[in-house]
């Protein structure tokens, strides 16, 4: 009978501290893989004319997965932006624009979206040509993070290719960018629109 205690007890004390015995829920299973890319236009508006810019986002992937439900889902992305690659077709401007992000020390800008729900986004955006889905993103400029709600449009899907756009407006003010201003006259406007157009591969698992 102690023989057959202790081995309990022991059997007990295996199970209890098993480093799966505490494990919260099983992660979602892996359905498919994204690599993608993204052209990003931005509109700059000023008391005198309007400025047009553009840059491109670096190469990034992410998880395409399924929820407790059964739903496709994007766990958690994440895209960058070198502020160096940012272009308004003015070097000097170009310079002043990249003091304004404090590009040496702050080179990246940075956009995170959790927990995306695809079906969601594909039911939304499909709905005509006027088809929208809307997305929150943590958007960080320099030191300073906010969250901004964007507009997804335009989703087509082609075998593994999908595209789309994201908009979405960046207000100086609220990320504590102060534009310069050209002889204290030409001033620029608080709210810059932008555009991202996302190119995406996505090999699914079977």
């Amino acid at each position: 009978m102690e023989i057959r205690a202790a081995q309990f007890l022991a059997a007990l004390i295996a199970v209890l501290f098993s480093p799966y015995a505490w494990a919260g829920p099983a992660d979602p299973p892996v359905s498919g893989t994204i690599r993608g890319g993204c052209d990003v236009a931005f509109l700059v508006t000023s008391t005198l004319h309007d400025v047009p810019g553009s840059a491109r986002c670096l190469p990034f992937a992410a998880v395409l997965a399924r929820d407790a439900a059964g739903r496709q889902v994007i766990p958690s992305v994440e895209v960058e932006v070198p502020v160096a690659g940012m272009d308004t077709r003015n070097k000097s401007r170009d310079v002043q624009m990249r003091e304004m992000f404090r590009s040496e020390r702050f080179p990246r800008i940075h956009a995170a979206a959790h927990d995306v729900d695809v079906e969601r986004l594909r039911v939304e955006t499909g709905k005509g040509r006027e088809g929208i889905a809307s997305i929150d993103l943590l958007l960080r400029i320099r030191d300073v993070e906010r969250k901004v709600r964007a507009t997804a449009s335009n989703l087509k899907e082609s075998g593994e290719r999908v595209t789309f756009d994201l908009e979405f407006p960046v207000s100086l003010g609220e990320f504590d960018l102060k534009a310069p201003s050209v002889l204290g006259i030409i001033r620029v406007g608080d709210k810059v629109p932008v555009k991202a157009t996302f190119t995406l591969t996505v090999s699914r698992s079977p």
